[in-house]
């Protein structure tokens, strides 16, 4: 059960707002339809004249709409509305055609893979493929990408698997040779934040001209010419964001004629505006499961609405290892990390945050996926444990004063450690200061919600969630945060250890499925025992839809890809 203090500071301040705004919203009839249908296996293209508009509330404001560019929560979505991938994998996770014509395979001759472990992998592309201003899409498109994305002074948050590649060739407009300098498991499929091409008829003399400015200026935001199937018409800074169809959209014209994207970041006025009858779309970055709830309650109760949900990503408590500014050398201990999980009751905290919808998460690998077991049998795992937890803080030199003073070390100094966050911050506070630990919840001011410096260099702890796909581990040195790459990179704690970096170099480059599971394996047994982080659960990811719109059908699993808007063109909207 949760402390006195939780049920305080929490459960009043998450979910008694929510009664003040709901009876604020006056109801209104509308007729049921049914859910949605699966969509294509494959994505279909297909003339047709686009029609209605939707609207949709998204909490964050991008500072880029380039995908390799693009970090944090709502960078999936913006993504693949506004370009698109070499491929991309529909809700099995199986890997489909998008601006490649087909894909490469060995049996077909596109991927050779030679003895060294170098490869290389051709793709046909879609002759058909225009960017947003007309001008065909190229090879030598992403010949420029390539050379972009390996340069180190571009601010590039994950360089994989650009880095893995030797070189980038364009023997012809619609054919594209990739040299690999080792093995990569996906090198034939190639999705999202891979490779994508950048428009080189408009960018390449700015690149020349102006490489300091470059990643800058509207050709990011305002002016974007992308590739997706819609294109950006019209952009309010801090207001909204009108997404128009792309009738030459390669794969046909989307359904819908417009995305009205309005930026809300407070989740309360979110829900009022959707009950009030003024979105028809919200989704798991907009709402919290406690708003979630009411929202589908209220639009099920009315006929108005239907819910899809999944699980695709895992919340957790990242450790800083790096010396910053007002830093807790203290999370360095090992056996201060293990009190620290211990000190958790980490179904309870679900319960409160997912509503009991996410189960408790002991490592990165999703419960469908073909490792969990043998994952969940090799990690040391972490129960809730206040005793365990005052033993390994007492080994580590934290001593109380009592059964319920504050810890102190050998020279009289308190644990003092700030966790940041929003929701979650105030219940894992509350159960460290239970354990004697000064602990301090901090919600990050919206002003600095884009600085990653200043994300990068929280003092000692801080909640997280990361989309669950093997390559996306993020305890890694590949993904460390580094002011000369604009501080982005998703292993935020800055934790380096070489066996987990060998392991990961297998997950990532090796194709006998026998070493790739094993180091799966190994690589969780290990962050197991190290706990670089402490897995809190998993989240719920969702999206409300009004019973008129159709086609918003969830996001795969385990596969990398993030984002639900990841088939957009086929939604459509009852006439």
């Amino acid at each position: 059960m949760l402390s006195p203090g939780v049920r305080k500071g929490v459960l009043s301040q998450a979910r008694r707002p929510l009664l003040g705004v709901v009876a604020l919203v006056l109801c209104a009839a509308c007729s049921s339809a049914a859910p949605a249908a699966a969509p294509s296996a494959a994505p279909q293209g297909g003339a047709q004249e686009p029609f209605g508009t939707i609207s949709i509330a998204w909490p964050r404001e991008p500072g880029t709409l380039a995908p390799k560019f693009l970090a944090g929560s709502g960078a999936g979505e913006y993504s693949w509305l506004f370009s698109s991938a070499l491929a991309v994998r529909d809700l099995k996770g199986t890997a489909q055609p998008m601006l490649a014509r087909e894909l490469p395979t060995q049996a077909g001759g596109g991927w050779v893979i030679y003895p060294d472990g170098s490869m290389i992998t051709t793709y046909p592309l879609r002759e058909n493929a225009r960017w947003h201003d007309g001008a065909p899409i190229t090879a030598a498109d992403y010949v420029f990408a390539y050379r972009v994305y390996t340069d180190p002074a571009m601010p590039v948050g994950v360089r994989l698997p650009e880095a893995l590649m030797s070189s980038v060739e364009a023997p012809d407009d619609h054919t594209l040779v990739i040299n690999w300098k080792e093995l990569y498991l996906n090198a034939n499929a190639l999705g999202y934040r891979q490779l994508h091409p950048l428009p080189s008829h408009l960018l390449a003399e700015k690149y020349r001209a102006n490489h300091d400015g470059f990643a800058t200026g509207l050709e990011w935001t305002s002016a974007f010419i992308g590739s997706g199937p819609f294109k950006v018409e019209n952009w309010e800074p801090g207001s909204f964001i009108t997404a128009r169809a792309n009738r030459e959209f390669f794969l046909g014209s989307p359904k819908i004629d417009r995305i009205d994207i309005r930026l809300i970041s407070d989740p309360n006025t979110v829900l009022a505006t959707l009950l009030a009858g003024e979105l028809d779309m919200v989704s798991t970055i907009s709402l919290d499961a406690s708003h979630m709830i009411v929202a589908r309650d209220q639009w099920e109760s009315r006929g108005e609405g239907y819910l899809t949900t999944w699980s695709k990503s895992m919340s957790f408590i990242a450790y800083q290892f790096r010396e910053v500014p007002s830093w807790q050398r203290a999370v360095t201990d090992l056996r201060v990390r293990q009190a620290l999980s211990h000190a958790l009751d980490r179904q309870a905290m679900t319960n409160v945050i997912t509503l009991g919808l996410g189960p408790v998460a002991d490592a990165y690998v999703a419960p469908n996926q073909p490792e969990f077991a043998n994952v969940d049998r090799a990690i040391t795992k972490y129960a809730y444990d206040p005793r365990r937890a005052a033993a390994l803080l007492a080994d580590a030199g934290w001593q109380r004063s009592g059964a319920t003073g504050p810890l102190t070390n050998a020279a009289g100094q308190s644990l003092d450690l700030e966790v940041r966050g929003p929701q979650e911050a105030l219940i894992i506070a509350d159960y460290w200061k239970a354990a004697g630990i000064n602990s301090t919840p901090y919600e990050i001011p919206k002003a600095v919600a884009n600085d990653q410096e200043f994300l990068n260099s929280f003092s000692g702890a801080d909640t997280a969630s990361n989309t669950i796909s093997q390559e996306e581990i993020s305890v890694v040195s590949l993904k460390l945060p580094k002011a000369e790459l604009g501080w982005l990179g998703s292993n935020r704690g800055s934790f380096v250890d070489p066996e987990v970096d060998r392991l990961f170099d297998i997950i990532t480059t090796s194709l006998n499925p026998t070493d790739r599971s094993s180091a799966i394996v190994g690589v969780h047994k290990r962050i197991s025992e190290l706990v670089p982080y402490t897995p809190t659960y998993y989240s719920v990811n969702f999206v409300l839809t009004r019973n008129q719109v159709r086609g918003p059908f969830g996001e795969p699993g385990g596969s990398g890809q993030s984002g639900f808007t990841w088939n957009a063109w086929e939604w459509e909207l009852a006439r």
